[in-house]
């Protein structure tokens, strides 16, 4: 039995912080480049300062996810088949097929047990 962690609120925060940046600098482009068309601006990229923001917010919400994210669970075939019966593993329906088409595919074959 796996022992419940407590909610990591400092992850929650960071990503928080993270998605507000991220929010903040797309917000920042789209001003800016209103700008540059009011003003008739050629600018061929954004500002260092936008570019650093959304640098930021990306490696925050990395870290915050990190931070957040719980242990790893074990996946191991001895533990999944311990859940299961012999029965439920060898009943698998979607296997059956009963609207084949071996009955038009063979109709002229004639087998030993209809002579």
């Amino acid at each position: 039995m796996a022992v419940q962690q407590a909610p990591n609120h400092f992850g929650r925060l960071v990503c928080l912080v993270a998605f507000f940046l991220f929010f903040h600098s797309g917000y920042s482009t789209f001003e800016h480049l209103s700008y540059l068309k009011a003003v008739d601006g050629h600018e061929s990229g954004l500002p260092l300062d936008i570019t650093i923001e959304l640098l930021t917010s990306v490696a925050l919400f990395g870290l915050g996810i990190v931070l957040v994210a719980d242990d790893f669970k074990e996946i191991l075939m001895e533990t999944e088949m311990a859940k299961q019966s012999i029965e439920s593993l060898d009943a698998r329906p979607s296997f059956y097929a009963f609207n084949h088409r071996g009955r038009a595919v063979f109709k002229n074959v004639i087998l030993k047990d209809e002579m």
